[in-house]
């Protein structure tokens, strides 16, 4: 460990180095060594531009060196500039003709080209005498082509080839994933890579596939399982800890979930969405003070972190303080005006202080922002209900039903009717409505609590209650 800090802290000044350089103009004569290290470093950043000008530098100064203009290429590659890549391929390929790397690139820059045929055939000639190491890049490549020819059967199969016969493979773990999800081929990712696991029990990736696998097919508690053992295996995957959290809040197991943020922030921290998840956590298990605290931190170290104000809102709200609430969806809102709970929670908290004129403006926000969700349409409807607006809510319906369904606004619908006397077209919608999703049922006495009191209501509820 203490080798590898060194060699971190070595590499960072040595980048620092050349930055300093560049921006002087003053970049002089370097060893290839040296752009190779600053070359590998920039592409496992993604940060492409600059390793592009890297390159640049280094083929200035080593015009004959084949491996500079490879990475060229691939960085062009990446960069998604496919003509400028095959320029930079078509000189490597006059240095080293037979360099495999070369053709590897050229395949997949071909097939974003949709150039198919061509790119198989340069495999295809690969083929010929590859070894173990090289039958598992041509796969690779491979399954580009059948990526951008939208055969996703065919690109999972390839990676899954490839990782077979190399389950180190960085790059072949990541794609056998993404193929699995293009493809939908969950449970045959899933014994793929409890395969693999048998073999390598020690492999961090094939353990993240794998709960990512029980993920997509509801097996929430062994996808977390196996997603823990990812950054047990190996402590410093970042994903593998926010996916394992993340999967814990599916299930609303907010205790565990916190355990592995804090865990991730104390690590890789501090990182104010990671100190805003923990947040979250804290409001669901109902620990609003530790959560301001956290929240506040987080805006300490970002005051451009709408979800910060938006859940300091949250906890105000949970604390009856009302005005603090407001004040707090506002800034949320003025950093990010396209959220629609972020109105709602306002439209909520102007409710409370009885601004019903304010309320009604950000219930109208928040049905425009996301119109696509009930729930924003039913909170809207529920105020006007409530305030005894019921032409006014049953145009809001109207329009509700221009954007979205749900048997929660047929309830509000029924609710309506009932309040404007007309109790067959009440008995109706709700017969509707209990079809829909009996469980939701009880918005009706939320809504209207008299209705508790209505025989007919009472006994189409018990009848459907008895045929679940």
């Amino acid at each position: 460990m203490e080798n590898k800090i060194k060699r971190d802290s070595a590499l960072i000044n040595l980048v620092s180095d050349f930055e300093s350089k560049f921006d002087q103009g003053e970049v002089g004569y370097l060893d290839e060594k040296v752009y190779l290290q600053l070359l590998e470093y920039y592409e496992d950043e993604y940060l492409f531009e600059k390793a592009l000008e890297v390159a640049d530098f280094a083929i200035e100064q080593y015009k004959y060196r084949s491996e500079f203009y490879i990475i060229k290429s691939r960085l062009l590659l990446n960069s998604n500039k496919i003509n400028d890549c095959l320029v930079a391929l078509e000189i490597a390929e006059s240095i080293a003709q037979f360099e495999r790397e070369i053709s590897i690139i050229k395949a997949r820059a071909l097939a974003i080209k949709k150039q198919f045929t061509e790119a198989h055939e340069i495999l295809e000639d690969l083929r010929v005498g590859a070894t173990k190491s090289d039958s598992v890049d041509i796969l690779i490549a491979e399954s580009f082509i059948y990526e951008h020819m939208k055969d996703y059967n065919a690109m999972y199969d390839a990676l899954a080839n490839a990782v077979t016969i190399d389950s180190k493979n960085e790059e072949a773990m990541e794609r056998v994933w993404i193929s699995a999800e293009l493809s939908r081929r969950y449970d045959d990712s899933v014994e793929l890579h409890k395969y693999i696991i048998e073999k390598d029990p020690y492999n961090y990736q094939a353990w993240y596939n794998l709960g990512h696998g029980y993920n997509c097919i509801w097996e929430y508690e062994k996808a977390i399982d196996a997603l823990e053992y990812s950054f047990i295996i190996n402590p410093d995957f970042e994903s593998g800890y926010l996916d394992c959290a993340d999967t814990c809040l599916q299930i609303k197991d907010f205790e565990r979930a916190l355990e592995i943020y804090i865990e991730a922030n104390s690590k890789f921290g501090p990182n104010n969405e990671l100190m805003v998840n923990i947040a979250h956590c804290y409001i669901s298990l109902n620990r609003i003070g530790i959560a301001k605290q956290w929240l506040l931190k987080a805006i300490k170290l970002d005051g451009y972190n709408d979800e910060a104000f938006f859940l300091l809102g949250e906890c105000y709200a949970k604390d009856l303080v009302w005005y603090n609430a407001i004040n707090a969806y506002h800034k949320a809102i003025d950093l990010e005006n396209r959220r629609e709970e972020y109105y709602l929670g306002l439209a909520k908290a102007y409710l409370a202080v009885e601004d019903y004129n304010k309320a009604t403006i950000n219930f109208q926000m928040a049905t425009q922002t996301g119109p696509e969700e009930t729930l924003y349409w039913k909170e809207y409807i529920c105020f006007l209900i409530k305030l005894g607006l019921y032409d006014e809510a049953l145009q809001v319906l109207d329009e509700a039903e221009d954007h979205t369904y749900g048997a929660d606004l047929i309830y509000c619908r029924a609710i309506t009717a009932y309040l404007l006397k007309d109790k067959e077209e009440c008995m109706e919608l709700l017969e509707e409505a209990l079809l829909e999703n009996f469980d939701e049922h009880k918005i009706i006495f939320d809504i209207a609590p008299e209705l508790r009191l209505d025989k007919d209501i009472n006994s189409m509820i018990k009848y459907f209650a008895d045929a679940e």
